[in-house]
């Protein structure tokens, strides 16, 4: 995108008093801002494609939907680019691995959560304006810390990734502290079979004991990946 964006500011939050605040400092620069409450993520990429072409500050954390589910907003950071909205991420998150993953989903920069409010207001005017914000030695270093961070997490998934859905049930059943007779008893298979799952999930995780399985899987963030991640 080139040239000065028309439309307000849209500030998509799920804190009112940080919003108010920004808001309160922008209109007073004479810029319009105006805040997108993130009830859902569909809404939040619905009113940005509505204000477009907009400056959007997105926050990375907009709490959880009516379901109960967060809401990412990185995940919501192409979309609303893809949507014809120019991204700025204000967040509390720290990380070069995070900042420069929202780069690569096409955010113009990233501006910490604690930044001076005038710093802020001064970045939201480059932004209208079209003018780069964010040095290319600095976006080149997030970018590669975001690629750093994702062959480590591929390299600490890989020996879970490898296990069958069952051998993974099971798994996840040892952390949940369910000893191997009740396992086969839920499964209607026998606790010898079960015990056969659990040496294939030893011998896939080069582990010896079901309790250094479930240590390994919680250290690697198994337990909690997102089932897109396994």
């Amino acid at each position: 995108m080139t040239g000065v964006p028309e439309g307000p500011v849209l500030l998509v939050d799920d804190h009112a008093l940080f919003a108010a605040a920004v808001r309160v400092g922008l209109r007073a620069a004479g810029i319009p801002a105006e805040r997108v409450h993130p009830t859902t993520a569909a809404a939040v990429v619905a009113a940005c494609a509505a204000a477009a072409p907009a400056t959007v500050l997105l926050d990375l954390r907009l709490g959880t939907d009516p379901d109960g589910l967060p809401i990412d907003g990185l995940d919501l950071v192409a979309p609303v680019t893809a949507g014809g909205c120019r991204v700025v991420v204000v967040t509390g998150e720290v990380g070069d691995a995070t900042w420069g993953a929202a780069l690569e989903r096409g955010a113009v920069t990233v501006v910490a959560k604690d930044t001076d409010l005038d710093d802020l207001v001064a970045v939201v005017t480059a932004v209208r304006a079209g003018e780069r914000v964010l040095g290319e030695g600095r976006r080149q270093d997030l970018l590669a810390a975001a690629r750093r961070a994702r062959a480590e997490e591929t390299a600490r998934l890989a020996p879970f990734r490898s296990l069958t859905p069952r051998e993974d049930e099971v798994l996840r059943a040892l952390a949940a502290g369910t000893p191997a007779a009740a396992i086969a008893t839920a499964a209607h298979v026998s606790e010898a079979t079960v015990r056969t799952q659990i040496r294939a999930v030893l011998a896939k995780l080069a582990v010896s004991s079901q309790l250094q399985a479930v240590a390994l899987a919680r250290r690697a963030g198994w337990l909690d990946a997102p089932l897109s991640s396994r």
